[in-house]
This record gives structure tokens, C-alpha cells and sequence, in this order.
């Protein structure tokens, strides 16, 4: 999908290139370092096997049923890549009229819920913990320039809605 997902366009800077590429490199060294936590069992969490891994499916299912109505809401402005395409238009229905970043919060929740399947608290805050500041970058990159391209009516949007989680944050 990611690779079926790419723009092919000789223009865009190689930085919004890392930036994706950047973000899969988090992921891999926070699973390494989150099963290498979940094997060690230093701070288990407080939850029977069962109800912790009902809550974890639970979670998971929910954070990438948000990512994949988001990606499907976005359509053919959905890239893997931050770039600002032909004709491209501002999203504000769906998940995107109360979150800016829906398929991120998707992300994080699914990581988040495999850090609660893992009874481990070091390996939940190994996954949640990097992938939330990559995530956090790649927001304030994608916000700069979709603040370039749509100038006032990007500031009102990031008025009227959160970055993660409706009415929080």
C-alpha cells in the first residue's frame, strides 16, 4: 500500500521523503525495543491476560477502523508522502471535522493497543512514546504546508478542530 500510494514527482524535496521513511524507522526501533521490554516483564501491567487482551483488540480495532475511514475519506489526496498535489482540497468532513490527523490517531491507538497486549508498561511506552513524536513532526511539517497552500481557511480549520483527539488536544 505504501508503495502503490507514492506521487511520482521530480520536485518534491527529499526531506518529505525522510519524513515518511523517518517514521517507519521509529516504528521498527520502538518494536525491537517494546519486545525486548515484554520479554524482560519489568512493569507489568495490572490486568488479567484476558480483559487486557479484549481491551487491547478492542482499541486496535477501533485506531485502525479511524485510519482506514480516514484514508478512505481522503481518497486521492491520501499520499504516504507530505506534498501538496494538483487541485488538492481541504478535507473537513468524517473524522476530519473534529481531528485534523485522524489516520495518525489511528496509528498511535494501534501501537498503543499492541503495548497493552503486551502486559508490559516500558513496552507500551516503547511503542507509544517515539511513534508519538514522529507522528508529532510529521503533523507540524504536513500543518506548514497545508498552511502554505490554504492560508486563512487552514487557520480556521485548526481553530475549529484538535490535532489527535476530539475536544482534547
Amino acid at each position: 500500500m505504501a508503495l502503490k500510494t507514492r506521487i511520482p514527482d521530480l520536485s518534491v524535496n527529499p526531506a518529505r521523503f525522510r519524513s515518511a521513511r523517518g517514521i517507519w524507522w521509529v516504528i521498527l526501533g520502538a518494536l525491537a525495543l517494546a519486545l525486548t521490554f515484554k520479554h524482560l516483564h519489568w512493569l507489568p501491567l495490572p490486568l488479567a491476560y484476558l480483559p487486557r487482551q479484549a481491551l487491547a483488540l478492542g482499541l486496535m480495532l477501533m485506531a485502525l477502523g479511524l485510519r482506514y475511514y480516514a484514508i478512505i475519506r481522503l481518497g486521492q489526496w491520501f499520499s504516504t508522502q507530505a506534498v501538496i498535489q494538483p487541485q488538492h482540497c481541504l478535507i473537513e468532513q468524517g473524522p476530519y471535522r473534529y481531528i485534523r490527523h485522524p489516520a495518525y490517531t489511528g496509528l498511535l491507538g494501534a501501537f498503543i493497543a499492541a503495548g497493552i497486549a503486551m502486559g508490559d508498561g516500558l513496552a507500551l511506552l516503547a511503542l507509544a512514546c517515539p511513534l508519538a513524536w514522529a507522528l508529532e513532526r510529521r503533523m507540524a511539517y504536513e500543518e506548514n504546508l497545508l498552511n502554505g497552500h490554504f492560508g486563512p481557511a487552514y487557520s480556521a480549520y485548526r481553530q475549529r478542530t484538535k490535532k489527535w483527539l476530539p475536544w482534547l488536544y
